[in-house]
């Protein structure tokens, strides 16, 4: 195509998270789109030594206007120590992936290969996961203790910042795209009393707050 826009996929790209526009923390377990239109035809063998998942083909997913997406892989990669973002996108560039996003609940990626988490969304076949590496899919499944109370303080730390005053809405953000993988679980599992009693002090005190101006 004449319009075809040329990526130099030598060239490394800002460490800027499309949400939040703040620099990616060095973190263990990382994402990638990988797309079938522009990966190169051995894009697969590139990351087989490294500990990785690799999701069914996605190519019955559907935009909010109901067009049907460009067939895609989602890519994760896990690792037992800390990687900075530009060690990761080293590996996206040569995927010719967009920019790779830095993890926050590995059980919660892993679940969203197939869409479990989403009915709303194609259910893919869980067998058709690929891992190479030495990851291990069953055990990215289960949550552990220590994940889930930090992922617990995470959303502790989310209701503050942002002065979530109703339940009904950080549930609704929960349910939303821009919300952590796995918030949703963590919120519907055993947390959701608390969490409402934690939203509702911090109602209580911007109500004080704004009765003492």
């Amino acid at each position: 195509m004449e319009n075809e826009i040329k990526i130099d996929w030598t060239v490394p790209r800002e460490n800027k998270n499309p949400k939040t526009k703040q620099p990616y923390k060095r973190g263990r377990n990382w994402t990638i789109v990988v797309y079938l239109d522009s990966a190169p035809s051995n894009w697969e063998s590139i990351i087989k030594q490294d500990p990785v998942a690799i999701s069914p083909l996605h190519d019955k997913d559907i935009t909010e206007d109901g067009e049907r997406k460009k067939p895609h892989y989602h890519v994760i990669l896990s690792y037992k120590g800390n990687k900075s973002f530009e060690q990761i996108d080293e590996i996206a560039r040569l995927l010719h992936a967009p920019i790779p996003q830095r993890v926050n609940s590995l059980t919660g990626a892993v679940r969203y290969l197939t869409h479990m988490d989403n009915p709303e969304k194609y259910q893919y076949e869980s067998s058709d996961i690929r891992a190479y590496g030495g990851f291990d899919v069953d055990s990215a499944l289960s949550l552990s203790t220590g994940d889930k109370r930090q992922m617990l303080r995470e959303m502790i730390d989310f209701i503050k910042d942002n002065e979530i005053i109703h339940l009904v809405d950080f549930t609704n953000y929960c349910l939303s795209d821009n919300a952590p993988a796995g918030w949703f679980e963590i919120l519907t599992e055993r947390n959701t009393l608390f969490l409402k009693e934690y939203i509702k002090s911090n109602w209580q005190k911007y109500k004080s707050g704004e009765e003492m101006k």
